[in-house]
């Protein structure tokens, strides 16, 4: 399949499983607040896993696939809930998982612009299990690269600075508070990240 073909499957499965129950209530976030960035925990016998997600809609959850598990702890400020992950992206590292999020869980809104080299960004995640914001600019959008051992085909967002493990997972923001992309891969030396567009 084409990258607009996987693009224009993406946004299908975002607009049925995002958008559609947006239109419903809520409180709309622009900052970074934790009340809509939960810590996701998946457990198994032999591992535990740690990464973030974001609120982008009632019961609706948007996180790196390899964060995301058939049952995991969504871990928010004043409660926990069970999720589980309901979609993949077959190619690029995106999931959904959906969770009962208490009445009044505030969300965010994904951007319909892909971000342009310079333009300055946002972060809010967990990594090393701690709550933490960092900001930095866009340096380039890339079309392809090696992450995980294979070659992924697909437009990325490359920024500064890199973010650590734990927060894969976390909503990239733009200036007007919208999800522009999701963090999945970093380059500590090079002092990189690399997120998959929301658009």
């Amino acid at each position: 399949m084409s990258v607009r073909g996987r693009l224009v499957s993406l946004s299908a499965l975002l607009l049925a499983t995002v958008c559609i129950p947006v239109l419903g209530s809520g409180i709309v976030l622009r900052d970074l607040d934790r009340r809509a960035i939960p810590m996701l925990v998946s457990k198994s016998k032999d591992l535990h896993k740690y990464g973030t997600g974001v609120v982008v809609g009632p019961a609706t959850i948007l996180t790196a696939n390899h964060v995301a598990a058939d049952r995991m702890d969504v871990v928010l400020p004043k409660t926990a809930v069970k999720g589980q992950a309901v979609c993949r992206a077959r190619y690029e590292d995106l999931a959904v998982v959906k969770a009962p999020l208490p009445r009044g869980t505030p969300y965010y809104i994904l951007s319909s612009k892909m971000p342009s080299a310079g333009e300055t960004v946002r972060v809010g995640g967990y990594p090393n299990r701690k709550w933490k914001i960092a900001s930095g600019r866009v340096r380039y959008i890339i079309s392809s690269a090696t992450l995980g051992g294979r070659v992924v085909k697909s437009p990325m967002i490359v920024f500064g600075p890199a973010l650590h493990q734990g927060a894969s997972g976390s909503p990239v923001l733009n200036r007007r508070g919208q999800v522009v992309g999701i963090f999945v891969a970093s380059n500590r030396q090079s002092n990189y990240s690399i997120a998959f567009p929301t658009t």
